[in-house]
């Protein structure tokens, strides 16, 4: 018998217990309907009146308006992370990053270093090459050290891109893995240009989508 955890009502803790499981058994936290029609609870909005009292009392965090955006604070699963999923980046010409976070999922340290990392949806073939497809996600690190070869979500002129990133001189050159694209080079500081991270895992799309 699992212990009920401390300051939480029987039905709060039944949820939380709830969240968990299905976090850990799918990789995602469960939406207000499904917390509703697994427990009988007449509406999602009522569902959700839980799910205030649980984040209140400091056991999940949540991002509004969004309804799988449910974080359980503390060791939900053995060796699992919650990393924010945060919009889309163009594989192919450069085209505006969508930052706000739309989500979060959940992953297991054990197969994915992701600790500190965000989510990415790939859109567009020009890093085809790289078995990095339209609608796959890839899992960035910022901040990670970038060496000649490593695949790069960079920013140029305030728009982003998902490239191989290599350094010659003063010459930075993204170099895309489709013969259909041509590389983009930046000479020197006459552009803006920033690397957002580290692309370090790619999670493939199997018919299945995230948020």
């Amino acid at each position: 018998m699992r212990m009920m955890s401390k300051g939480l009502t029987a039905r709060q803790d039944s949820i939380l217990g709830f969240i968990r499981d299905f976090t850990g058994r799918s990789g995602y936290p469960p939406s207000l309907r499904e917390i509703a029609a697994h427990f009988g609870i007449k509406s999602p909005k009522n569902a959700g009146k839980h799910l205030d009292a649980l984040e209140r009392k400091g056991f999940i965090r949540r991002t509004g308006g969004l309804s799988r955006a449910i974080e359980v604070l503390g060791q939900a699963v053995k060796g699992a992370v919650s990393i924010p999923i945060a919009g889309r980046v163009r594989a192919g010409e450069p085209h505006l990053a969508v930052e706000d976070i739309a989500g979060h999922i959940t992953l297991d340290e054990r197969f994915f270093n992701c600790r500190d990392a965000f989510l990415l949806k790939v859109e567009g073939e020009s890093m085809r090459g790289a078995g990095i497809e339209d609608g796959d996600h890839i899992i960035v690190k910022p901040g990670a050290e970038v060496f000649d070869g490593d695949i790069v979500v960079a920013v140029l002129d305030g728009e982003a891109t998902v490239k191989r990133f290599f350094r010659k001189g003063d010459t930075i050159t993204l170099k895309p893995e489709n013969p259909d694209f041509g590389p983009v080079r930046i000479k020197g500081e006459g552009r803006p240009f920033a690397i957002i991270g580290k692309a370090v895992f790619v999670i493939k799309n199997l018919g299945k989508t995230f948020p």
